[in-house]
Order: structure tokens, then C-alpha cells, then sequence
């Protein structure tokens, strides 16, 4: 024991004599991942010390948890409450299989009056810690220790590694296929490898062991597990593991069973495997688009702008106009195509075009909607939720109760036919039993959904013009306008009911592009390609940003 507290840099340089008498009275204690150490709130009369594993260090409870700090073999925690008597500060939950030394309060203080030079190393540590945690807390548990299965194990380690600039450690417990493995890719890299012969010693506890120390020294840990051998080490990797991500098709039942921290099936292709990299380095990107009739065709400009400039969209949001665009990108729909669809609904909504059906006399809208959701279902060639390129959220409101309606299953354009249903103008869609509306009324630029399905960076395209901008509008026109139409009456409403809304509904948001296209109506669908323009000049203002903050960050 005494060697033991020798290894641990808060009692390296405490003399002998004083470290004998510590050890005889400090007492081991096991625990198992998962297990809570202390709570916070409650009275305390022991400090820990780890020696092995690693534990979390929280506040709250549930979805209001928020992660303070990992802490791991040479840290200790509880002092605070044990020398100063107060109740715990935080709760402390075990994260990799622990060994702790408990040293009891009566001990702590005999110690204190017999060797005051404690006082001092723990005054020290105490100031240090209090650098390190003056900082922000995080919002969500982190997936530092992955559990990885199947033959593109490496190429998730180098895309992890290249999107995060992190330290990737590839743990081969019997589970990497070399031949898989670009190994000078992996040598220019700050992706480390551990191969199985070394790691071929190791038993249940070992493994645990091992952990505690290299989350110290590597960002992110994969071990590498091969399903089929369902030994020991296999077993107990994946119950240390916060996930374990199944590349390619998934076989082994016993592994979905064991993984009680979650169970990620990603597609063996390298868009799949680029995004899980992100989400396990929770930089998932979330795209919103607004509403906004003809003047939602600068969302084109934006997706144009973030496409060329190789940023990731993991999750789209949109409401109205914006589900209309962000529907056909997830579908795959090259932004040529998307941009031949713009410029042609000029043609579409003239009555010429034959994609109105009129309800005569009007009843709950002027337009029936026939016609237009069989319009946008050809274009989306009849696509599901479930063929979608991109995981897509689409808003509508519910005419009836006023509640938010999110669709992420069943047809896309029946969920898109919902949410451009502008009141008045469309006869309410009636899907699932439901009477929607345009989802504009409810949610204009949805960056709350994408942030309650998990996005970690949000980025708004919101093109809902504020008053200043639709004055200049008339004062650029230089000339009296007519009356609106009933058309436009009831755009503007929508405009100023958009307006309103997302003054407390925009929330929360990293990145918010705004193309300055209030100078355009609802319908001037014929501005096609200025409007566009605009969508590529604001992106281009924002990308700077954007890049920031899902680029990689040094590493220390």
C-alpha cells in the first residue's frame, strides 16, 4: 500500500514517515461502474482517493445533469465536505471500475494534528483544482470509451482523429482486421494503436485498470472487440464501454443485450462512419430552415455555400418553405436539381401551371392541396422518412389544439403538404387523424427540435425579415403600393405572427444566417436566382464561424 501511495502524484513528495501513517489507516473499497460514491446534498465524512478506474464528478439529476470533470487513478475527491463540513457539493458516479481509498474523517484529523505538512499538499491541490474547474460545465455525458465492432474499426479512429484533431487510442482486444486497417494513415495521425499481443494478458480486472490510465493520456479510447469470441475481456469491455457502435450489419444478439449504455448500428460506408465520429465527439450538426414562401428559396444558398465548403448537416429542421427545401436535400436531391425546381415554380403556382385546385366556394382554405402534395411526393419519388439521406424533422401545428406537430416517419411529402399549409390559403391537411397547418405558426425556425434530437451544433437559416428590412423594401420600391390582395393580407399576417414567435422560440442556436431577402414578397417566385444569391452571400458572412466550431481544437 505504501508504494501504491508513492505512484500517486498527490503523495509523491510527502516523506515517508508521513505516507506509512496515511496508508495505515486509509481502508479499499471496490466499485463497479455505474455506482454512485457520494450524493450531492448529503453530509460527508470520508475523502476518497483512486487508485484505479475512473469516476464522474456531477450536478443534478436526469436531463438537468451537467458533467464537471472526469477524474481518475493520483486524483482524490470529498475533502471539502470532510474538512469543512459541508454537505457534498456534487454527486460522484463511478465511470470505469473503481478501487478507491477511503481515509474516515476521525482518521483525517488525527493525521492533520500528528503531520500538519498534509495541510499544505492538500492547500496546494485545492488551488489547482479550483483553476482547472472554473470553466463552464458540460451538458452531457461524454463517450470517451468506446466499445467498436466490425472491419472499419479504423477508419472511424482516423475520421475521429481528423474531425476533432483528438488523441484516438485503438485498443485491439482481438477485434481489428488488419487487412482493413490503412496503416499509413494511421502513422500520420494522432491515432495510437495497442495491439492485441499486448493486450492479450489482460483479465476482467485488468482491463478496468488499464482504463483508469489511459483515459488520462488519450481522448478517446475504441477497443477493438471481435462479437463472436464471448470470453471475459469481450464481456466485460463492452459493459465498461459509454456505447458500443456495430459497424456494418449486426449479428450478435448477446452484444445488443450486454450494451446497456447504448447500441449504435452505423452503415459501413464513409458518410455513416464520418457522422458517427461526430456524434461520439458530440458535434453532431444540426441545419433549421425557416419559413418564408418564395423568399425560403435562399435556404438553396446556404445548403450551396455549406456543401462546398465541406460542412457536415447530421440533422435538418424545417418548418413551411424550410421543409419544403430541407425535404428535398435529404432526399438526396443534388443542389442542381434542387435549384432547377426553384426556378421552375414560378411556373407552377401561375395558374397556368396547373398545380392549384381551388376549392369552390371556399370552405377552410382556397386550395384544396391535391395537386400539390402529388406534385411534391413525385419529386421526392415517394420517399418515407426511413429512405432519407439525412435525418429530417419537418414542424406543422395542429389547427385544432395549437400544438406542435414534429414528423420524422411515415411520407415525406404528406409531412411537407402539413407544414406549408398556410392558414387560408390551403385547406388544413389532415394527416393521422389531425388537422395541420402551416408549421410557421408554431415553430418558424426550428432549432429547438434539432437540439431535443441530439444536434450539438445548430446553425439557423432564417430568412423571416424584421420590420426595419420590409420598410426598406418600400422606400426602395420608391412608389405608393396598392392595397394587398387577400393573398397578401395574409402573408403579411403569417410575417408578422413569424416575427413575433421567434423572438422566444429560436433557442438554442450556435449560428444563425440570415439572407437580407425582405425586399421579396411571399410569392415573387419569379426573383428565383437573386434570391439564391443572397442565401450564398449571407453563408458565406457566417462559414468563419461555423468553421470554429466543429473544426478540430488543438490539442494540449
Amino acid at each position: 500500500m505504501y508504494q501504491n501511495l508513492r505512484r500517486i502524484p498527490f503523495f509523491s513528495d510527502l516523506p515517508d514517515d508521513v505516507l506509512k501513517a496515511i496508508s495505515a489507516r486509509l481502508r479499499l473499497k471496490r466499485y463497479r461502474k455505474g455506482e454512485v460514491v457520494c450524493v450531492e446534498g448529503d453530509s460527508g465524512d470520508s475523502m476518497y482517493l483512486i487508485e484505479s478506474g475512473q469516476v464522474k464528478v456531477v450536478s443534478g439529476t436526469g436531463e438537468k445533469e451537467k458533467l464537471f470533470a472526469y477524474l481518475g487513478p493520483g486524483n482524490f475527491f470529498g475533502e471539502m465536505a470532510l474538512l469543512l463540513g459541508e454537505p457534498r457539493s456534487a454527486t460522484v458516479k463511478v465511470d470505469i471500475d473503481a478501487e478507491l481509498w477511503v481515509l474516515r474523517k476521525a482518521d483525517m484529523d488525527k493525521l492533520l494534528k500528528q503531520y500538519p505538512s498534509i495541510a499544505v499538499t492538500i492547500s496546494r491541490e485545492l488551488s489547482r483544482r479550483l483553476r482547472e474547474t472554473d470553466k463552464q460545465p458540460t451538458k452531457r455525458h461524454e463517450y470517451r470509451v468506446v466499445a467498436a465492432i466490425g472491419k472499419r474499426i479504423g477508419d472511424l479512429a482516423l475520421s475521429l482523429a481528423r474531425q476533432t484533431g483528438e488523441r484516438v487510442l485503438l485498443f485491439d482486444l482481438g477485434g481489428l482486421h488488419r487487412s482493413e486497417l490503412d496503416l499509413d494513415a494511421l502513422s500520420r495521425s494522432s491515432v495510437t494503436l495497442l495491439d492485441s499481443q499486448s493486450a492479450s494478458y489482460l483479465k476482467t480486472g485488468g482491463l478496468a485498470e488499464s482504463l483508469g490510465s489511459l483515459v488520462e493520456k488519450f481522448d478517446r479510447v475504441l477497443l477493438c472487440v471481435l462479437p463472436q469470441r464471448m470470453d471475459e475481456v469481450a464481456i466485460k469491455a463492452i459493459e465498461l464501454a459509454d456505447v458500443t457502435i456495430h459497424i456494418g450489419p449486426s449479428k450478435e444478439n448477446w452484444v445488443e443485450q450486454m450494451a446497456i449504455k447504448g447500441h449504435w448500428h452505423v452503415a459501413d460506408e464513409p458518410a455513416a462512419i464520418d457522422r458517427a465520429a461526430r456524434r461520439i465527439a458530440q458535434r453532431l450538426v444540426g441545419l433549421a430552415l425557416s419559413s418564408g414562401g418564395a423568399r425560403g428559396i435562399a435556404h438553396i444558398g446556404v445548403l450551396r455555400v455549406l456543401e462546398e465548403e465541406g460542412i457536415p448537416i447530421d440533422l435538418i429542421a424545417g418548418a413551411s418553405a424550410g421543409s419544403l427545401f430541407g425535404a428535398l436535400y435529404a432526399a438526396g436531391l443534388s443542389l442542381d436539381e434542387i435549384t432547377a425546381f426553384a426556378l421552375g415554380m414560378k411556373d407552377k403556382v401561375a395558374l397556368r401551371g396547373r398545380l392549384w385546385d381551388f376549392n369552390l366556394p371556399p370552405r377552410s382554405g382556397l386550395i384544396r392541396g391535391q395537386r400539390a402534395l402529388n406534385y411534391i411526393d413525385r419529386t421526392l419519388n415517394h420517399r418515407t422518412f426511413s429512405d432519407l439521406k439525412i435525418p429530417l424533422y419537418i414542424v406543422a401545428a395542429d389547427v385544432i389544439s395549437g400544438e406542435e406537430v414534429i414528423f420524422d416517419s411515415g411520407s415525406v411529402a404528406e409531412a411537407v403538404r402539413a407544414s406549408i399549409s398556410v392558414i387560408g390559403v390551403f385547406s388544413p391537411a389532415f394527416v393521422q387523424g389531425r388537422y395541420l397547418i402551416d408549421g410557421g405558426a408554431v415553430n418558424p425556425v426550428p432549432t429547438g427540435v434539432l437540439a431535443q434530437k441530439g444536434a450539438d451544433v445548430i446553425i439557423a437559416s432564417s430568412v423571416i425579415s424584421g420590420l426595419e428590412e420590409q420598410a426598406r423594401r418600400r422606400r426602395e420600391k420608391n412608389k405608393e403600393e396598392a392595397p394587398p390582395n387577400f393573398l397578401g393580407v395574409v402573408m403579411n399576417m403569417m410575417g408578422l405572427m413569424e416575427r413575433e414567435i421567434i423572438k422566444t422560440k429560436m433557442m438554442p442556436v450556435d449560428v444563425v444566417i440570415s439572407p437580407r431577402v425582405g425586399i421579396y414578397g411571399f410569392m415573387e417566385f419569379d426573383r428565383a436566382e437573386e434570391i439564391i444569391r443572397l442565401g450564398e452571400e449571407a453563408a458565406r458572412e457566417e462559414i468563419g464561424r461555423i468553421k470554429e466550431l466543429i473544426g478540430p481544437q488543438r490539442v494540449e
